[in-house]
């Protein structure tokens, strides 16, 4: 039974919750004592109801299960944007590993928001069987699933939030879900523009795969250490870590990820001088990507191909290849925000150059548009918000 002022619940909140209290080891009872040592009050009839989804909690409840659970009260905003992710389905007989290999499938094809419902179902499936009856790991893996699809679609903080979680445990879980999971740590923070923690985490898991004599996870490892290289501009060593990676990856791993290493030796292979090589590389990866319908691995060849012409001045190329890789971005189920962001930052940078007024103003307005909705930070963002405290963030009329 509702009581009176409660909104109708959310299922995906209460799946959420219900993963902090677990994570943190927590009984719904101990939640209780908690929130009146915070000052509040959330008694455990109430929490369960949160957690079934029969009842959403208030703003002030909300901020109080923040305290009590360390997280930022974005995650709740976060999640409320998830309510238009469209649930996922599956046919009563579907398992646990069908419900991933499907959920792999989207992830490949660039679907991430798709992904994260079928890995949700998946994990709502383990989590209905008999608690003693699932590994540790499994459950683990289950979580940097739904983490990694949500660190996809933008929410890092949600995305944080559950890898801190499954590493509480690290203990029972295998050293490999550990380096993974490590990894996909080490995005987040390079997402939110910290290199120094993404290093440390990338470093921290090629040590733990190492260790493990795990290749395909070592190859992982190197691939992210190689991206962290890139992006600060040690362009050689990056080249070299990138090719160390590709050669653990390319007998163990899935066509989609030799496609993306391949995108980005491309690139990589460019900015050292070696373009005619790199450019090969970027085509290349850019047949299997649109061949076997891996739509952001094709949109980042594309943008990385304009890159790379841009640096040549080819103009006229270069606006035909970051055009192309705009509508790749938009071109599927979900818009890729920060693909979309990359390709207008150079079109309004190179009509800038040119003094092509009027271009110049409207890739502005689309920057000024899509920023907003960005929490990533890479290069062109950095850039454009320098541009932006400048004071010079007004175009030509």
């Amino acid at each position: 039974m509702e009581l009176e002022g409660e909104i109708r619940g959310s299922q995906r909140l209460g799946n959420y919750l219900r993963r902090l209290r677990t994570g943190y080891g927590l009984s719904l009872r101990r939640v209780e004592d908690k929130a009146r040592q915070e000052g509040g009050e959330i008694d455990n009839s109430q929490l369960s109801r949160y957690e079934r989804g029969i009842c959403y909690p208030s703003f002030d409840k909300l901020c109080l299960l923040a305290n009590i659970f360390n997280v930022s009260i974005q995650n709740f905003s976060d999640l409320l944007e998830l309510e238009k992710v469209e649930p996922f389905e599956p046919e009563e007989s579907a398992g646990y590993e069908a419900l991933r290999a499907e959920g792999n499938r989207e992830w490949e094809q660039g679907n991430f928001a798709r992904a994260y419902s079928v890995y949700e179902k998946a994990l709502a499936r383990l989590e209905s069987g008999a608690a003693d009856a699932v590994a540790h790991d499994v459950l683990a893996r289950a979580r940097f699933n739904l983490a990694r699809s949500l660190l996809r679609m933008g929410k890092i903080s949600l995305a944080e939030t559950e890898l801190r979680i499954i590493l509480r445990r690290h203990r029972e879980i295998a050293p490999e879900t550990t380096a993974l999971v490590l990894l996909c740590l080490a995005d987040a923070h390079a997402d939110k523009g910290d290199a120094y923690l993404a290093i440390l985490e990338a470093e921290k898991s090629l040590e733990i795969a190492r260790t493990a004599g795990n290749v395909e996870y070592e190859g992982y490892a190197l691939h992210r250490v190689a991206r962290i290289q890139f992006e600060q501009g040690e362009f050689e060593r990056a080249l070299e870590s990138f090719r160390e990676a590709r050669t653990r990856l390319e007998a163990v791993v899935t066509k989609h990820d030799l496609t993306l290493i391949r995108t980005n030796i491309g690139l990589c292979h460019a900015r050292v001088g070696k373009v005619e090589r790199g450019l090969r590389e970027l085509s290349e990866a850019l047949q299997v990507a649109q061949r076997e319908g891996y739509r952001r691995c094709a949109a980042y060849a594309l943008l990385y191909m304009g890159q790379v012409h841009e640096m040549r001045h080819d103009e006229k190329k270069a606006r035909d290849l970051f055009e192309q890789a705009e509508m790749m971005a938009h071109g599927g189920e979900e818009r890729y925000v920060d693909i979309l962001f990359q390709t207008a930052y150079h079109l309004w940078d190179m009509a800038r150059v040119a003094g092509n007024q009027v271009q110049e103003k409207v890739y502005f307005g689309r920057l000024k548009f899509l920023r907003p909705q960005l929490d990533r930070r890479f290069a062109e963002v950095e850039q454009f918000d320098r541009f932006i405290e400048s004071g010079k963030g007004v175009v030509h009329a």
